[in-house]
Protein backbone atom coordinates (compact mmCIF):
# COMPACT_ATOMS: atom_id res chain seq x y z
CA UNK A 1 0.00 0.00 0.00
CA UNK A 2 2.85 2.36 0.79
CA UNK A 3 4.41 1.71 -2.60
CA UNK A 4 1.18 2.71 -4.32
CA UNK A 5 0.98 5.89 -2.28
CA UNK A 6 4.62 6.73 -2.95
CA UNK A 7 4.14 6.04 -6.65
CA UNK A 8 1.12 8.32 -6.79
CA UNK A 9 2.99 11.05 -4.92
CA UNK A 10 5.97 10.67 -7.26
CA UNK A 11 3.72 10.96 -10.32
CA UNK A 12 2.05 14.03 -8.88
CA UNK A 13 5.42 15.73 -8.20
CA UNK A 14 6.54 15.03 -11.76
CA UNK A 15 3.25 16.32 -13.15
CA UNK A 16 3.49 19.45 -10.99
CA UNK A 17 7.05 20.05 -12.16
CA UNK A 18 6.66 19.32 -15.87
CA UNK A 19 2.89 19.28 -16.46
CA UNK A 20 2.56 22.91 -17.50
CA UNK A 21 5.01 22.34 -20.36
CA UNK A 22 3.04 19.30 -21.54
CA UNK A 23 -0.27 21.13 -21.57
CA UNK A 24 1.15 24.18 -23.35
CA UNK A 25 2.93 22.13 -26.01
CA UNK A 26 -0.02 19.83 -26.71
CA UNK A 27 -2.44 22.76 -26.99
CA UNK A 28 -0.39 24.31 -29.78
CA UNK A 29 -0.73 21.16 -31.92
CA UNK A 30 -4.53 20.96 -31.72
CA UNK A 31 -6.00 21.64 -35.17
CA UNK A 32 -8.82 24.13 -35.45
CA UNK A 33 -12.06 22.62 -36.69
CA UNK A 34 -13.77 24.46 -39.52
CA UNK A 35 -17.44 24.00 -38.60
CA UNK A 36 -18.77 25.34 -41.90
CA UNK A 37 -16.59 23.00 -43.92
CA UNK A 38 -17.55 20.04 -41.73
CA UNK A 39 -21.23 20.86 -42.18
CA UNK A 40 -20.81 20.97 -45.97
CA UNK A 41 -18.90 17.67 -45.91
CA UNK A 42 -21.59 15.96 -43.83
CA UNK A 43 -24.28 17.28 -46.18
CA UNK A 44 -22.42 15.74 -49.14
CA UNK A 45 -22.62 12.25 -47.62
CA UNK A 46 -25.28 9.87 -48.87
CA UNK A 47 -28.40 9.87 -46.72
CA UNK A 48 -27.70 6.49 -45.10
CA UNK A 49 -24.09 7.44 -44.27
CA UNK A 50 -25.17 10.82 -42.93
CA UNK A 51 -27.84 9.17 -40.76
CA UNK A 52 -25.34 6.68 -39.30
CA UNK A 53 -22.85 9.46 -38.52
CA UNK A 54 -25.48 11.70 -36.99
CA UNK A 55 -26.97 8.96 -34.83
CA UNK A 56 -23.56 7.73 -33.72
CA UNK A 57 -21.77 10.98 -32.97
CA UNK A 58 -24.45 13.59 -32.39
CA UNK A 59 -27.14 11.47 -30.73
CA UNK A 60 -24.49 9.18 -29.12
CA UNK A 61 -26.32 6.00 -30.07
CA UNK A 62 -24.59 2.62 -29.94
CA UNK A 63 -24.01 0.57 -33.06
CA UNK A 64 -26.74 -1.83 -31.95
CA UNK A 65 -29.21 1.03 -31.50
CA UNK A 66 -28.40 2.49 -34.91
CA UNK A 67 -28.66 -0.95 -36.52
CA UNK A 68 -32.06 -1.55 -34.93
CA UNK A 69 -33.33 1.89 -35.93
CA UNK A 70 -32.23 1.51 -39.56
CA UNK A 71 -32.99 -2.20 -39.90
CA UNK A 72 -29.35 -3.10 -40.61
CA UNK A 73 -26.85 -5.43 -39.00
CA UNK A 74 -24.31 -4.00 -36.57
CA UNK A 75 -21.51 -5.05 -38.94
CA UNK A 76 -23.15 -3.12 -41.75
CA UNK A 77 -23.43 -0.03 -39.53
CA UNK A 78 -19.70 -0.29 -38.74
CA UNK A 79 -18.81 -0.50 -42.44
CA UNK A 80 -21.06 2.43 -43.34
CA UNK A 81 -19.62 4.50 -40.47
CA UNK A 82 -16.04 3.63 -41.46
CA UNK A 83 -16.62 4.64 -45.08
CA UNK A 84 -18.39 7.84 -44.05
CA UNK A 85 -15.52 8.84 -41.77
CA UNK A 86 -13.07 8.14 -44.58
CA UNK A 87 -15.08 10.41 -46.90
CA UNK A 88 -15.26 13.13 -44.24
CA UNK A 89 -11.50 13.00 -43.74
CA UNK A 90 -10.92 13.36 -47.46
CA UNK A 91 -13.40 16.22 -47.70
CA UNK A 92 -11.81 18.00 -44.71
CA UNK A 93 -8.31 17.45 -46.14
CA UNK A 94 -7.10 15.38 -43.21
CA UNK A 95 -4.28 12.99 -43.98
CA UNK A 96 -3.53 10.01 -41.77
Amino acid sequence: MLDLRRGAQRKQRILDQFGADLIASSASFMPQLDQDRLTRCVQHLKERERTVVMLTYYDEQTGADVAGFLGLSEANVRVIRHRAIHQLRECMGVAL
